[in-house]
């Protein structure tokens, strides 16, 4: 059996697929979802749907899904279009879920709602964005560092990048910023381990950054990439 984490799938079914023909997943296998499955791609229901078909795969959520998510809450409750979400590639995945019907539109939102904002997988802390560590976080226990977290730092926090920090004992692994970004440079696209933190979206969604969906196996840590 082995564990392993993506991110930032961002509607490329089909790369998704091709990745789990590539690590030979199979159902005593486990697989982390590190948030961001939606938005941008041709097909990000169909990523959904598998997911939901497979009780070994676990969603955690990102901040596109939370774009989602704050988006019917302002329609509930009358306040039109969040256009914040269209602008970030909500659009697409809009359509996709008003073709299902409005059933289908409220059962979703209670599943993206009930979405965990981490997970801790052995050694390994799983966090769409990233985790802000206090002055003196190394007298803190883990629980104690992750209750003083909210979901906006976890969904969007970059404020560590080049400045990361050790929690001993744990690596963290997150996504939300491609590593093409991090390294201001379209070459060489990989996963990025700064201080035991690993940075896993390769941007597999943009095409003219030379982007790749990026697996990662969590107890040896070899990459995987298509």
């Amino acid at each position: 059996m082995s564990k392993y984490a993506m991110s930032d799938i961002h509607g490329c079914y089909e790369k998704f697929i091709e990745m789990l023909k590539l690590i030979n997943f199979c159902n005593d296998d486990e697989l982390y979802i590190i948030g961001d499955i939606f938005d941008r791609g041709k097909r990000p229901l169909d990523i959904l749907d598998y997911i939901r078909d497979h009780n070994n795969i676990q969603l955690i959520k990102g901040n596109h899904e939370q774009m989602y998510e704050r988006f019917y809450v302002n329609r509930a409750n009358g306040h039109g279009y969040d256009i914040s979400w269209f602008m970030n590639g909500g659009q697409r995945t809009y359509i996709e879920i008003m073709k299902r019907g409005v059933e289908f539109y409220d059962s979703l939102y209670k599943y993206i709602s009930s979405l965990p904002l981490y997970e801790v997988v052995d050694n390994n802390i799983l966090v769409h964005a990233g985790i802000r560590l206090p002055t003196e976080y190394y007298k803190l226990s883990l629980k104690e560092i992750m209750d003083i977290q909210d979901e906006e730092i976890l969904l969007w926090y970059r404020d560590s990048i080049g400045h990361e920090k050790k929690i001993e004992g744990y690596n963290i692994i997150c996504g939300h910023t491609p590593v093409q970004i991090i390294n201001n440079s379209y070459e060489n696209v990989k996963i990025l381990n700064v201080n035991d933190t690993y940075y896993i979206d390769c941007g597999c969604v943009f095409s003219e950054a030379k982007g790749k969906l990026a697996c990662i196996r969590l107890e040896d840590k070899e990459e995987f990439y298509v």
